[in-house]
């Protein structure tokens, strides 16, 4: 079943060569970047879990917190630093850090468990999809944002992190809790978060909200 792991952590890459188009060098780093941050989150859970037996689901409470942190870091230093890419560039960045670090955590995850091809392809595919889109909230929070007062900055990127970790968080539950119906719930959430981007990374959303100029 090596061959089909392989195939299974790889998917979601092609997928995005297929929607996104091609996919230039830096997407490469951002997708090395991911391969690495999945270390520290490996690293810490366990330590984090075993200091505090108390809390409880920690692919709910602790994981998301941990993932999408280390996961958006270089977006977030970078957009901090003044850096600047198109919105396009933003997106595919996002999603290849995202997709970097879960072939990491599905390579993990799925040596040690026993699964038939196709549900080792559809849980690769729904998680690295959930774990891009997640990373593309947060990028795309440093997109709005990055005409704002420096000052609103952090407690503004705040805000977006803590949707892409409640989203997380939800699509945890969701196949650990809610059987069935969790399952498909996660089969389409990530698709449709994906859909939801594109829309907004194509969209000058903060436009529609600007005064027209031309109005007296």
């Amino acid at each position: 079943m090596d061959a089909a792991m392989v195939l299974a952590c790889f998917l979601p890459i092609g997928f995005l060569a297929v929607f996104i188009g091609n996919l230039g060098k830096k997407f490469v780093l951002y997708l090395v970047w991911g391969f690495i941050a999945a270390l520290p989150v490996l690293f810490l859970d366990p330590i984090i879990i075993s200091q505090f037996p108390e809390i409880v689901s920690p692919a709910v409470t602790v994981s998301p917190f941990l993932e999408e942190f280390f996961k958006a870091l270089p977006i977030v230093i970078l957009a901090l630093l003044g850096s600047r890419n198109s919105n396009r560039d933003m997106l595919v960045y996002a999603m290849a850090s995202g997709i970097g670090f879960s072939i990491i955590e599905n390579w993990v995850v799925l040596s040690q468990i026993n699964l038939g091809l196709a549900a080792i392809l559809v849980r690769s595919f729904t998680t690295s999809l959930m774990h891009g889109c997640t990373c593309g909230i947060i990028a795309y929070g440093v997109i709005l944002i990055r005409d704002f007062p420096r000052a609103s900055i952090p407690s503004l990127m705040l805000g977006f992190y803590m949707v892409a970790v409640l989203i997380h968080a939800f699509f945890n539950l969701n196949y650990m809790y809610l059987g069935l119906a969790g399952y498909i719930v996660d089969l389409f959430l990530p698709l449709f978060l994906f859909l939801f981007l594109l829309m907004c990374y194509h969209i000058d959303i903060p436009a529609l909200f600007r005064p027209d100029k031309n109005e007296n």
